[in-house]
């Protein structure tokens, strides 16, 4: 009968029903009472409560828990309990899922309410950071912000999680591209292994410049430039952004001068047919002095990364 009413939106009603706190059951059902009708004082006080003395309900009283924490505002505490339980040897898939959803929202609602009271540098803690980089399934927002926040850090104390970042081909590569930008511009000497496009690049940032200021962005730019400049200024541009686009997504994979004219015929010849631009197989030939069939295999390259 609690369980229909519950069921049917009757909370209040529900929670009247609920007074044998002795029982685990019931004091897990008064949690998500509570919870839905926005009392959340009183579900932290008989939350903190109920999961020191539950049992079989245990994983669902912590979900409970946190998400009582969350409209608190005690961020700190309801990340303490899932940093624990997501560190523990073993949790049960269904929980493992909700508890990383459920990290994701309070560190994304501790951002929104710590963005107009503290400096960026606070919101987010080296250990947070820490448990970002090694998720498999982290909330793409929470992750550039992490990265974000990385800027204003000694990147020194983040190396081994940077580094198992790095060598894990299931990473996205543009996150990569950040965490090595960030590397070279505080001068980290030292080795790393970089898994990209199924390939592996060893890596020292105190020798490697940023993607933007290597050789082959101002190369295939000037090529992209004689092309376009005078013909079609809207186009250049767009294809700059999408040189700009490629070369995060493949750094550090060196690219050599004798490509750069492909690459850019390429790039000319695919983003306009992004724009619905009918550009001449023979114009591009002569424009760059390539050979189609090399265009057409790059133009491959390109859209196998989006």
């Amino acid at each position: 009968m609690i369980e229909e009413l519950i069921n049917e939106g009757q909370y209040s009603a529900a929670l009247r029903e609920l007074n044998d706190l002795s029982d685990e059951k019931t004091r897990l059902l008064r949690l998500v009472c509570l919870n839905a009708l926005g009392e959340y004082q009183q579900a932290k006080t008989e939350g903190m409560l109920a999961k020191a003395k539950a049992g079989d309900t245990y994983y669902d009283v912590v979900a409970q828990y946190v998400m009582t924490l969350k409209e608190t505002g005690d961020f700190e505490e309801a990340i303490n309990i899932l940093v624990e339980e997501l560190s523990m040897p073993y949790i049960p898939y269904e929980y493992e899922s909700t508890f990383n959803a459920a990290y994701d929202e309070i560190l994304l609602a501790k951002q929104e309410v710590n963005y107009d009271l503290e400096s960026k540098s606070q919101i987010f803690s080296t250990e947070e950071i820490e448990l970002i980089l090694q998720r498999d399934d982290v909330n793409e927002d929470l992750l550039y912000m992490a990265l974000d926040q990385m800027q204003q850090l000694n990147i020194r104390m983040l190396i081994p999680s940077i580094r198992n970042y790095l060598r894990d081909p299931n990473k996205p590569p543009f996150a990569k591209t950040l965490m090595m930008e960030l590397m070279i511009e505080q001068q980290i000497d030292e080795e790393f292994e970089v898994a990209k496009n199924n390939t592996y690049y060893d890596f020292n940032p105190s020798y490697m410049p940023l993607v933007l200021a290597q050789t082959a962005y101002m190369g295939i730019g000037k090529k992209l430039q004689s092309a376009l400049e005078d013909e079609n200024p809207t186009l250049l541009n767009q294809c700059v952004d999408y040189l700009e686009y490629y070369l995060y997504h493949i750094y550090p994979k060196e690219i050599y001068e004798e490509d750069f004219s492909v690459i850019a015929a390429a790039l000319h010849y695919y983003v306009a047919t992004l724009q619905n631009i009918e550009v001449d197989k023979d114009d591009i030939e002569i424009d760059y002095y390539v050979d189609f069939k090399d265009v057409e295999r790059q133009i491959l390259a390109l859209r196998e990364i989006e």
